[in-house]
C-alpha cells in the first residue's frame, strides 16, 4: 500500500515538471560580463544555413576589397570592378580578410606587416617574416564534406576558407536590418578549424591558436576593423564544431554579425568551416517581421539596370549618421526622397546613381545630404 502510494506522489511529480515552460537561454560571449537570456525573436539572418550555390565576389577598383558590389561574373566592366574568384560565398554572406602586400618592389616591403612573400623576398627580410595570403573562400559541397570530422553542421552545403603555409585574418560577414535601436540581439554560428603541416585531414598538430571568434558590430558598418565590433573571447575548436555566440545591443536599425579567425603559425594547412548561424532579439524586447540583407554594397556608385558598375566605389564606408539612410525591403530612391522632403533627382544625384530603373538594394547606405 505504501510502495503504490509513493509511486502515485512520483508520477504527480513529473507531471509538474513536465508542466512547467521551458526557455532558450545562453550564455554571452562578452568577456566583461555572463548573462542568461531569453530568445524572443525570429531568425533575422539571410540564409542561416549558409546553403545554395555560391557566388564569386566583386568589389570596385579601389575600393575595400570585402566590399561586396552586385556584378555578373560572365559580364562586367574589368575597369571598374574586381571579380575575386578565389572568394565564393552564399548569398546573403560577404567575405573579408586583411589583404597581405604582395609589392616586392616597396622599399619597405620587408617590413611591412603583411607580407604575401617571405623566402628571398629581399635580401634584408627579417628571419622572423612570416607569409600572408589571401584565403581561399569554397563551398564543402565540392568537397570536403566527409574526409575525417564533419564538415557541415546540416543542409546541404556550408562555408569553408583556408590558406597554405601562410597565415590570414579573415572570416565572412553579413549586414543585417529588422532590428530597432536599444534591442538585444545574439549572434551564433558553428565553427571548426583544421591545422596542421601534414596531409591528415583528421587531425590537427602543431597550431597554438586559430583565433576563433565572432562579432557584432551594432552600428552596421561593414568594417571588420572597426572598434564599435564587440567580439567574443577567442575560442580554440579543432576538428569539430563549436558554437561560437556573442550578445549586444543594436545601435541603429542596422548591424552587421563576423566570422573571424588568425592562426599563429603558417602551417601548410590553415582552415576554417562554418555552419548553421543565428541572429535573434533577446531579453523580452519585440521585433517586427524581419527585413533580411542583400550583401552589402557600397552607397558611392552607378548601377544600371545591366548591374555594371560605371564610377569607382569609395574604400571607406559611409557611416551611419542622421545624414545617411539604410535601405530596407521595398524602398525606392522616389519613396525615400519623399520621406525625407526631397526630390527623387537630388538624391540621385547625391549618391551617383542612375539608369533606366535607379537601383538601390536592401542595407545600402544612402547619402541625405
Amino acid at each position: 500500500m505504501k510502495r503504490s502510494k509513493l509511486l502515485s506522489i512520483l508520477v504527480l511529480v513529473a507531471v509538474m515538471f513536465a508542466l512547467v515552460p521551458l526557455t532558450a537561454s545562453a550564455t554571452t560571449g562578452n568577456a566583461d560580463q555572463s548573462v542568461t537570456t531569453e530568445v524572443v525573436g525570429p531568425n533575422l539572418l539571410n540564409n542561416p544555413g549558409l546553403e545554395g550555390k555560391y557566388i564569386q565576389q566583386c568589389s570596385a577598383k579601389g575600393g575595400a576589397p570585402w566590399v561586396q558590389v552586385p556584378c555578373d561574373p560572365k559580364n562586367y566592366d574589368i575597369h571598374a570592378l574586381s571579380l575575386w574568384a578565389t572568394a565564393q560565398v552564399p548569398p546573403g554572406w560577404s567575405a573579408w580578410w586583411q589583404a597581405p602586400n604582395g609589392d616586392q618592389q616597396d622599399p619597405n616591403y620587408a617590413n611591412s606587416p603583411y607580407p604575401a612573400f617571405c623566402l628571398n623576398a629581399q635580401p634584408n627580410t627579417p628571419l622572423n617574416c612570416v607569409p600572408w595570403h589571401n584565403p581561399e573562400f569554397r563551398d564543402t559541397a565540392g568537397g570536403p564534406q566527409h574526409t575525417g570530422p564533419s564538415r557541415r553542421i546540416e543542409g546541404d552545403n556550408s562555408q569553408k576558407y583556408f590558406t597554405f603555409y601562410s597565415i590570414h585574418e579573415a572570416g565572412v560577414y553579413q549586414l543585417v536590418t529588422g532590428v530597432k535601436p536599444g534591442q538585444r540581439v545574439r549572434f551564433s554560428i558553428y565553427m571548426e578549424a583544421w591545422s596542421s603541416p601534414f596531409n591528415d585531414p583528421g587531425v590537427s598538430v602543431g597550431q597554438q591558436s586559430m583565433g576563433l571568434k565572432v562579432g557584432i558590430d551594432p552600428y552596421g558598418d561593414n568594417n571588420p576593423w572597426s572598434s564599435n565590433i564587440v567580439w567574443s573571447p577567442v575560442q580554440e575548436s579543432f576538428d569539430k564544431f563549436s558554437l561560437f555566440t556573442v550578445e549586444t545591443v543594436a545601435k541603429s536599425n542596422v548591424i552587421t554579425v563576423y566570422t573571424h579567425s588568425r592562426p599563429v603559425f603558417a602551417l601548410e594547412h590553415n582552415d576554417v568551416y562554418v555552419d548553421n548561424a543565428s541572429l535573434v532579439v533577446v531579453n523580452g524586447s519585440t521585433v517586427t517581421a524581419p527585413v533580411k540583407s542583400k550583401p552589402a554594397a557600397s552607397s558611392s556608385r552607378t548601377i544600371t539596370s545591366t548591374r555594371t558598375i560605371t564610377t569607382t566605389v569609395s574604400a571607406t564606408p559611409l557611416p551611419i549618421t542622421s545624414d545617411t539612410y539604410v535601405v530596407v525591403k521595398g524602398d525606392s530612391l522616389r519613396k525615400i526622397a519623399k520621406q525625407f522632403g526631397l526630390h527623387w533627382s537630388d538624391l540621385a544625384a547625391l549618391n551617383n546613381i542612375s539608369g533606366p530603373d535607379y537601383k538601390i538594394f536592401v542595407g545600402e547606405v544612402i547619402r541625405l545630404r
